[in-house]
């Protein structure tokens, strides 16, 4: 990265906290994606093909069909057209062969526990907007695991969730989900996930969780500032406001907060959770902006606690604490870069 140069000033870029930002005038030029741990297709030292035994239904790894349904009934083999009228003849014979072949309770027989489970598990990324890359290896995770404690497992779906815990902790700041949102997502689709089961199966597995360090608030500012510009009210507010493009608010709300979560030092955040935290300081970075462009402000604590999924109350706290420190350098500093985005 070293031979890259920012656009803006000249300078070498550098990578801080998972980002690719300019050393001099601090100009973010995107997210550090690390390489996969897991290659599909690698052979081991052993030289079998390990990777072949953890697939999911038709050798499919990570996609699985979301149609449930057969053609007609279970045991009808006697087709009719829209008006009831019988096909003829041999139109039926295809329609035969078609439902033989590729029904679903004949492609699924004999692994139907792992069918449910990998579509819950695609509706769980989905909702999460998981990376394939974590997909990926969360799906070989979970038929890993599933294979080598196959007498413990009683729980296929607790199961799931525990793989995806594992690998969301493996790639560290590339996907930075909470164990809170993993769970809620499940129960949100009618399952009994809870956290402390999830660690109590990592226990009886005697799975040690990925030592990938303590989740700092910088590592979700990229992930609560998209939250945040996606509400449509918010977008309306601010392009009503600030008369910007939301793509440009965005670009500069990650910068403000990375710059004032850098004044924070970390021995002043005890007791604070990081998700919460850097949701804060997006509301505190967008008073900072509007005060720089003498402007009301488009973000409100309601607005950042409804996108970001944190109590209003825990937004007005954190913030409050973080207005006892001095950003007024920090505003100067990107003052150039506002007027140029504001003319």
């Amino acid at each position: 990265m070293e031979s890259f140069l920012c656009d803006e000033c000249g300078s070498k870029i550098i990578e801080e906290n998972g980002i690719n930002v300019c050393q001099k005038c601090g100009l973010v030029h995107g997210v550090v994606l690390e390489a996969s741990a897991f290659q599909l297709g690698s052979t081991p030292k052993d030289n079998t093909r390990k990777n072949q035994q953890y697939t999911s239904i038709n050798n499919r790894l990570a996609v699985v069909s979301s149609l449930g349904s057969s053609i007609g009934s279970v045991e009808e083999y006697m087709f009719r057209d829209v008006n009831g009228s019988l096909l003829n003849e041999h139109v039926q014979s295809k329609f035969r062969k078609f439902k033989n072949y590729y029904h679903i309770p004949g492609a699924i027989k004999g692994t139907e526990t792992d069918y449910r489970t990998l579509k819950i598990l695609n509706e769980v990324f989905a909702r999460l907007q998981v990376p394939s890359k974590i997909r990926d290896r969360t799906l070989f995770l979970y038929q890993k695991y599933k294979k080598e404690h196959k007498k413990k497992i009683t729980n296929h779906v607790l199961l799931s969730a525990m793989s995806l815990l594992l690998s969301v902790r493996e790639s560290a700041h590339n996907c930075p989900l909470t164990l809170k949102e993993i769970v809620t997502t499940y129960r949100s689709l009618g399952h009994r996930v809870l956290g402390k089961n999830l660690l109590s199966l990592m226990q009886d597995l005697n799975i040690k969780s990925p030592t990938a360090g303590i989740r700092r608030s910088e590592d979700y500012v990229f992930r609560i500032c998209s939250l945040i510009c996606r509400s449509p009210t918010i977008k309306e507010r601010i392009e009503k406001k600030y008369n910007i493009d939301v793509f440009v608010y965005e670009k500069i709300l990650q910068l403000l907060c990375l710059k004032i979560l850098e004044r924070i030092p970390n021995i002043n955040r005890g007791g604070k959770r990081p998700y919460p935290f850097s949701a804060a300081s997006a509301y505190v970075a967008d008073k900072l902006l509007a005060k720089k462009i003498n402007s009301s402000s488009a973000l409100t604590q309601k607005l950042v606690a409804q996108s970001t999924n944190v109590a209003e109350f825990t937004i007005r706290d954190h913030a409050e604490f973080m207005f006892s420190f001095d950003y007024e350098d920090i505003i100067s500093e990107i003052s150039k870069r506002l007027s140029s985005s504001f003319d």
